[in-house]
């Protein structure tokens, strides 16, 4: 690749370690496009990158994380019309190759020769970047109306992420919905099916202030698992029947085996959260699965078409999901915005360069 002048950038590097560097900025390659980063979230993946926990990155890995982003195009490579010099852009940073079986599926999530923003080459924690030819030529940049706040329109990948964990489960605008903690995921997937017309919905989650969060958000009841009897008062708020949907969006081994516990007969549980490396095998009761004709699903990370999908929700109503960023930091402040986040004092960070 041809280099421009210097850009800053935050690095990973061995340690873990994650560095404000002076990095050549990237040119477009043929058929691609470079952007100039206008907005980049900093999310859960961002934290496991830099605890040195991600597979994508391992011992020796010097890399740009950050796939988070929306950014304006610097240079056009590619010849496509609507992504002129100037032009607003949301990325999409799963790139699938579009012939291996998943793909051929419909599944460019779980691509065999998977690409990604910020995982398997340099994102979006930098001035610029780079986006490959493959990706400008499967949509993967999706085009933004300006006047629309570049942060919020940054919640475009882990919207489509919900999206994709809430359509696995069929969500109907009748069922009543248990979404089982209340991070930026699990606070997105009130907001997200508020939006499409569900019209109960229970947040289960320790964190007094989060509870409280989630009610302003929209839903109509929020238990601590620690303090009350989780799915007595599921059943409570869903007259004795259980959750006729539920969304495992924490981490936690107890909330998996409770969402079993927690659903209606017929229920649809989507394990959107995965667990740790080496932690995934964990006691659930298979009984409840079968005679109460459970379905348990699994999702992680999206397609373009969900990023497609979640943009068009996020520009319908985009003051619907503004409160989910609450704090906003120039990116050589990034390292502060880390912290906020691993302090719990932050929900959703922002750097802007």
């Amino acid at each position: 690749m041809e280099y421009s002048p210097a850009m800053l950038a935050y690095e990973f590097t061995a340690g873990p370690a994650l560095a404000l560097v002076e990095r050549p900025a990237p040119a477009a390659q043929p058929g691609g496009v470079v952007l100039d980063v206008v907005a980049a979230g900093i999310c859960g993946t961002d934290l496991k990158i830099l605890r040195g926990e991600h597979r994508l990155y391992p011992e020796g890995t010097v890399r740009i994380p950050g796939h988070e982003l929306v950014g304006r195009v610097r240079e056009n490579a590619s010849g496509r019309p609507g992504l002129e010099p100037g032009a607003l852009v949301a990325v999409a940073p799963n790139i699938a190759c579009g012939r291996c079986a998943p793909c051929r599926a419909g599944r460019g999530n779980l691509c065999a020769d998977y690409e990604a923003v910020g995982l398997t080459f340099d994102g979006a924690f930098a001035e610029r970047i780079a986006i490959p030819a493959r990706a400008v030529e499967q949509g993967n940049l999706l085009p933004v109306p300006d006047g629309v706040d570049p942060a919020v329109a940054a919640l475009v990948e882990p919207i489509a992420a919900v999206l994709r964990g809430l359509r696995a489960i069929g969500l109907r605008a009748e069922d009543r919905l248990l979404v089982q903690g209340a991070g930026p995921i699990g606070l997105i997937a009130v907001l997200l099916s508020r939006q499409l017309g569900v019209g109960r919905v229970i947040v289960s989650q320790t964190s007094a202030p989060r509870r409280e969060l989630a009610l302003r958000l929209g839903a109509d009841a929020a238990i601590d698992p620690r303090a009350e009897d989780l799915v007595g008062r599921v059943r409570e708020e869903t007259d004795g029947l259980g959750a006729d949907a539920v969304l495992v969006s924490t981490p936690a081994p107890s909330a998996f085996a409770a969402s079993l516990e927690a659903a209606a007969v017929g229920g649809r549980i989507n394990f959107f959260a995965g667990l740790p490396s080496g932690a995934g095998v964990i006691p659930l009761d298979a009984n409840l699965v079968h005679y109460r004709e459970l379905t348990v699903t699994g999702s992680t990370a999206n397609t373009t078409a969900d990023c497609a999908d979640a943009l068009a929700l996020l520009l319908a109503e985009p003051e619907r999901y503004a409160p989910i960023v609450t704090h906003r930091l120039p990116l050589a402040r990034l390292d502060e915005a880390v912290e906020e986040l691993r302090a719990g004092r932050a929900l959703k960070a922002v750097v802007l360069p």
